[in-house]
C-alpha cells in the first residue's frame, strides 16, 4: 500500500487535490517555463530563476469599498462648494464693506440687482467648469463674498456656514498665492467671527512685510475699533491717511484699487472713530 503523499505547504500527509490541514492544492505542476525547474504547486514564482508562474490572489471587491466611498464623498464635497459658491455669486465689483455690502452702497440701502434675465450679474455667475479652474485661491474668494454678502443680508447662521467654508479653503491656498489680499480677507472673516486678536495677527504678517501696507493699517485699525481701542484704531488711521498723503493718492494697486471703496471710507471720516464704530453696529 502506497503512502500518502506530503503537502508541499505544510508537510502533513495529503491525498487527492488539496491538503485536508491548509488547503493547499496537491495537483502536479509542470515545470517553470523558463528554466524548467520542478515548481511547488503554490509558487508564484520560481525559485531558480524567479520567472513569475502564478498569478496573485484578487482582492475581494469589498476591499475596495473604503476607496470607494472616500472617492464619492470628495466628489459630493467638492460639487457641494461648487453649486454653494454659484448661488447668488456675481462678479466682484471693486470692495465690500467690512459687513459685506457692495461697494458705493450705504447701510439699509438698496441691494444689487439681482443676476436674472440675462443681466450683466447672470453673466459674471461662474459655471462648475469655470469654479474647477480657478484653483484654491479663487474659490477662496468667491466664498469670502459669499459671506460678506449673506451678513450684509442680515442671515448670520447662514453666513456663519460660509465662514468656516471660506478659511478652510483659505488654508488650502499654497503659500506663494497668500498675498496681503488673501490676509486681509481672512482677517475680516475673523472679525465676523468676533477673533479681533487672530485679525491683528493677519494686519501684523501683512505690516511685517510691507510696513506702511494700506490693508494692513486698515485691518490694524478694524481690530483695534473691535477691542475698543479707539487711541490705537486712530493712530493706524493717521499712518494710512499719511502714506496716501506721500504717494499723491491711493497707489494704483490692484489690492489697494480692489478696496478702495474701504481706505476712501478712512480718508473720508472725521476721525474714523464712527466709521470704525459704524461698522461694528450694520
Amino acid at each position: 500500500m502506497s503512502r500518502p503523499a506530503a503537502c508541499p505547504r505544510c508537510a502533513s500527509p495529503a491525498s487527492g487535490n488539496f491538503c485536508a490541514q491548509c488547503g493547499a492544492p496537491l495537483a502536479r505542476r509542470a515545470g517553470c517555463p523558463a528554466c524548467q525547474a520542478p515548481l511547488r504547486t503554490d509558487a508564484l514564482y520560481c525559485a531558480a530563476c524567479g520567472t513569475p508562474v502564478g498569478a496573485p490572489a484578487r482582492k475581494p471587491r469589498s476591499a475596495l469599498l473604503p476607496w470607494v466611498l472616500s472617492g464619492l464623498g470628495l466628489v459630493a464635497f467638492s460639487v457641494m462648494i461648487a453649486v454653494l459658491v454659484q448661488r447668488g455669486s456675481v462678479t466682484r465689483i471693486g470692495d465690500m464693506t467690512m459687513t459685506g455690502g457692495l461697494p458705493g452702497e450705504t447701510a439699509g440701502g438698496p441691494a444689487a440687482a439681482p443676476a436674472a434675465e440675462g443681466g450683466a450679474g447672470a453673466a459674471g455667475m461662474p459655471s462648475m467648469e469655470e469654479l474647477a479652474a480657478m484653483g484654491p485661491r479663487g474659490v477662496a474668494d468667491r466664498l469670502f463674498e459669499r459671506v460678506m454678502r449673506e451678513h450684509e443680508g442680515g442671515d448670520f447662521e447662514r453666513a456663519a456656514f460660509f465662514i468656516d467654508m471660506a478659511l478652510q479653503a483659505y488654508d488650502a491656498v499654497p503659500p506663494e498665492e497668500t498675498d496681503a489680499d488673501a490676509r486681509f480677507h481672512v482677517g475680516l472673516l475673523r472679525l465676523l467671527m468676533g477673533e479681533s486678536g487672530r485679525a491683528r495677527d493677519m494686519a501684523d504678517e501683512i505690516l511685517a512685510a510691507h510696513p506702511e501696507h494700506l490693508l494692513g493699517l486698515l485691518l490694524a485699525a478694524r481690530a483695534a475699533d473691535f477691542e475698543g481701542d479707539a487711541e490705537a484704531a486712530e493712530a493706524f488711521r493717521v499712518r494710512l491717511r499719511t502714506r496716501v498723503e506721500e504717494a499723491g493718492g491711493i497707489p494704483d494697486v490692484p489690492e489697494y484699487q480692489a478696496h478702495r471703496t474701504l481706505i476712501e471710507g478712512v480718508l473720508q471720516a472725521d476721525g474714523g472713530a464712527r466709521e470704525g464704530d459704524g461698522e461694528r453696529g450694520a
